[in-house]
Protein backbone atom coordinates (compact mmCIF):
# COMPACT_ATOMS: atom_id res chain seq x y z
CA UNK A 1 0.00 0.00 0.00
CA UNK A 2 1.20 3.52 -0.76
CA UNK A 3 -0.26 6.98 -0.23
CA UNK A 4 0.54 9.71 -2.74
CA UNK A 5 -0.13 13.41 -2.14
CA UNK A 6 -1.09 15.60 -5.09
CA UNK A 7 -1.59 19.36 -4.67
CA UNK A 8 -4.90 20.37 -6.18
CA UNK A 9 -7.18 23.32 -6.77
CA UNK A 10 -10.39 24.10 -4.91
CA UNK A 11 -12.05 21.06 -3.38
CA UNK A 12 -9.58 18.54 -4.82
CA UNK A 13 -10.45 15.00 -5.85
CA UNK A 14 -9.80 12.91 -8.94
CA UNK A 15 -11.57 15.32 -11.31
CA UNK A 16 -9.79 18.45 -10.08
CA UNK A 17 -6.83 20.18 -11.76
CA UNK A 18 -3.38 19.62 -10.26
CA UNK A 19 -2.02 22.78 -8.60
CA UNK A 20 1.55 23.75 -9.51
CA UNK A 21 2.31 25.56 -6.23
CA UNK A 22 3.03 23.22 -3.34
CA UNK A 23 2.78 25.58 -0.36
CA UNK A 24 -0.02 27.67 -1.82
CA UNK A 25 -2.30 24.96 -3.23
CA UNK A 26 -5.93 24.97 -2.11
CA UNK A 27 -6.02 21.33 -1.10
CA UNK A 28 -4.28 18.00 -1.31
CA UNK A 29 -5.76 14.92 -2.89
CA UNK A 30 -4.35 11.84 -1.16
CA UNK A 31 -4.51 8.72 -3.27
CA UNK A 32 -4.14 5.34 -1.59
CA UNK A 33 -2.94 2.63 -3.96
CA UNK A 34 -2.91 -1.10 -3.30
CA UNK A 35 -1.57 -3.36 -6.05
CA UNK A 36 -1.75 -0.43 -8.50
CA UNK A 37 -5.46 0.10 -7.79
CA UNK A 38 -6.95 3.20 -6.19
CA UNK A 39 -8.50 2.06 -2.92
CA UNK A 40 -9.13 5.46 -1.31
CA UNK A 41 -9.27 9.14 -2.26
CA UNK A 42 -9.10 11.68 0.57
CA UNK A 43 -9.03 15.46 0.22
CA UNK A 44 -7.55 17.74 2.88
CA UNK A 45 -7.61 21.54 2.76
CA UNK A 46 -4.15 23.12 2.80
CA UNK A 47 -4.42 25.09 6.03
CA UNK A 48 -0.95 26.58 5.41
CA UNK A 49 -1.85 28.19 2.05
CA UNK A 50 -2.47 31.64 3.54
CA UNK A 51 0.70 31.71 5.65
CA UNK A 52 3.07 34.54 4.75
CA UNK A 53 6.12 32.62 5.99
CA UNK A 54 7.03 28.94 6.08
CA UNK A 55 4.06 27.78 3.98
CA UNK A 56 6.20 25.12 2.28
CA UNK A 57 7.51 23.74 5.57
CA UNK A 58 4.05 23.66 7.15
CA UNK A 59 2.58 22.10 4.03
CA UNK A 60 5.21 19.34 4.08
CA UNK A 61 4.05 18.48 7.60
CA UNK A 62 0.43 18.31 6.40
CA UNK A 63 1.49 15.83 3.72
CA UNK A 64 3.36 13.63 6.22
CA UNK A 65 0.62 13.88 8.89
CA UNK A 66 -1.85 12.45 6.37
CA UNK A 67 0.28 9.37 5.77
CA UNK A 68 1.78 10.23 2.39
CA UNK A 69 5.28 9.03 1.66
CA UNK A 70 5.21 10.28 -1.94
CA UNK A 71 4.42 13.63 -3.53
CA UNK A 72 3.90 14.44 -7.20
CA UNK A 73 4.67 18.11 -7.93
CA UNK A 74 6.13 20.20 -10.76
CA UNK A 75 8.24 22.54 -8.60
CA UNK A 76 9.06 23.49 -5.01
CA UNK A 77 10.51 26.28 -2.93
CA UNK A 78 13.82 25.76 -1.15
CA UNK A 79 12.30 25.41 2.34
CA UNK A 80 9.67 22.96 1.13
CA UNK A 81 12.39 20.87 -0.51
CA UNK A 82 14.40 20.72 2.71
CA UNK A 83 11.30 19.90 4.79
CA UNK A 84 10.25 17.10 2.45
CA UNK A 85 13.75 15.62 2.61
CA UNK A 86 13.76 15.81 6.41
CA UNK A 87 10.37 14.05 6.52
CA UNK A 88 11.61 11.42 4.04
CA UNK A 89 8.87 12.10 1.49
CA UNK A 90 9.83 10.96 -2.01
CA UNK A 91 9.16 13.48 -4.76
CA UNK A 92 8.08 12.80 -8.32
CA UNK A 93 8.14 15.31 -11.20
CA UNK A 94 4.68 16.21 -12.53
CA UNK A 95 4.38 17.34 -16.14
CA UNK A 96 4.01 21.08 -16.75
CA UNK A 97 0.61 22.45 -17.73
CA UNK A 98 -2.96 21.65 -16.78
CA UNK A 99 -3.70 18.05 -15.92
CA UNK A 100 -6.43 16.40 -13.87
CA UNK A 101 -5.50 14.48 -10.73
CA UNK A 102 -6.91 11.23 -12.20
CA UNK A 103 -4.80 11.65 -15.36
CA UNK A 104 -1.67 12.29 -13.29
CA UNK A 105 -2.34 9.14 -11.25
CA UNK A 106 -2.79 7.19 -14.51
CA UNK A 107 0.62 8.41 -15.70
CA UNK A 108 2.16 7.40 -12.37
CA UNK A 109 0.63 3.91 -12.58
CA UNK A 110 2.01 3.52 -16.14
CA UNK A 111 5.50 4.40 -14.88
CA UNK A 112 5.58 7.72 -16.79
CA UNK A 113 6.21 9.82 -13.65
CA UNK A 114 9.73 9.34 -12.34
CA UNK A 115 11.12 9.90 -8.88
CA UNK A 116 13.08 13.16 -8.83
CA UNK A 117 15.11 14.41 -5.86
CA UNK A 118 13.33 17.39 -4.31
CA UNK A 119 16.37 19.63 -4.77
CA UNK A 120 15.98 19.14 -8.54
CA UNK A 121 12.44 20.55 -8.34
CA UNK A 122 13.37 23.87 -6.69
CA UNK A 123 12.20 27.01 -8.55
CA UNK A 124 14.94 28.55 -10.68
CA UNK A 125 14.66 31.87 -8.83
CA UNK A 126 15.96 30.18 -5.65
CA UNK A 127 19.01 28.79 -7.42
CA UNK A 128 20.39 32.10 -8.71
Amino acid sequence: MEIIAIPSFRKGGLNEIVHSKFGKCDSFTFITLDNNEITQVKVIENSAADETRSAGTLTAKIVRNNGAEKLIISSLGMNASMALDALKIETFKAPEGKILVKDLVALYLKGKIKMTPSENLVFDKFLK
